[in-house]
C-alpha cells in the first residue's frame, strides 16, 4: 500500500517548492533533537561519577537540573530562530517577479496571502516547540530516577544537591 503524502502546496506561496521546504525542516528538527542527547549524557555521567564516588566513601555533590542541560536545547531554539526567517522569505518571495501578492490579496478568502506564507513556518515552531517541551520532560524523568536510584537511604536526599543550587532554592529544576 502506498502512502500518499498530503499537498502542501496550498500552505505555502507560488512557486515555492513545501515539500524541499518540509524535508529540510524534518532534517532540522532531527538533528536539533540528535544535538540535545547530550543532556541525558551529561545526567548520566554526573550521576555514575557520583555513585563512583559514594561507594568509596566520599562526599560529593550533583549540579541541578538546569544545569547539566547547557547548550542542548540550542539547536531547537536556533530552528525556531530560522522557521521565523522563512516566514520573512515568504513574504519577500510573493514580492519578487511576477507580484503574486496582488493577486493573493484580491482572491476572495482575504487570509490567503498570510496563510500561505505563514502556515508551514507556524506549523514547524509549534513542532519544534512541542518537541522540545517533550524533550525536556523526557530528560527532567531520566534525571529524576537517576536522583532518586542514587540517593536510596539517605535521610536528607536534597543534600546531595550543590549547596549552590540548595540555598537559592531551586532545589531538582
Amino acid at each position: 500500500m502506498k502512502i500518499r503524502r498530503p499537498d502542501l502546496s496550498h500552505y505555502a506561496p507560488v512557486g515555492a517548492n513545501p515539500q524541499l521546504q518540509a524535508r529540510i525542516f524534518l532534517l532540522a528538527l532531527a538533528l536539533s533533537a540528535l544535538w540535545s542527547v547530550q543532556a541525558p549524557w551529561r545526567i548520566a555521567r554526573g550521576f555514575s561519577a557520583l555513585i563512583r564516588y559514594r561507594e568509596r566513601g566520599m562526599v560529593t555533590h550533583v549540579a541541578a537540573y538546569p544545569q547539566y542541560l547547557g547548550t542542548a536545547f540550542f539547536g531547537f531554539a536556533l530552528l525556531g530562530l530560522l522557521l521565523a526567517g522563512l516566514a520573512v522569505w515568504n513574504y519577500a518571495s510573493c514580492r519578487h517577479g511576477a507580484r503574486t501578492d496582488y493577486l493573493l490579496r484580491r482572491l476572495p478568502g482575504r487570509g490567503e496571502y498570510h496563510r500561505r506564507c505563514l502556515a508551514l513556518p507556524l506549523a514547524g515552531i509549534c513542532l519544534t516547540a512541542a518537541l522540545a517541551i517533550l524533550l525536556y520532560l523526557l530528560y527532567w524523568a531520566v534525571y529524576w530516577h537517576l536522583f532518586r536510584k542514587a540517593t536510596v537511604g539517605m535521610e536528607d536526599p536534597m543534600s546531595i544537591l550543590l549547596p549552590a543550587a540548595r540555598l537559592r532554592g531551586r532545589g531538582l529544576w
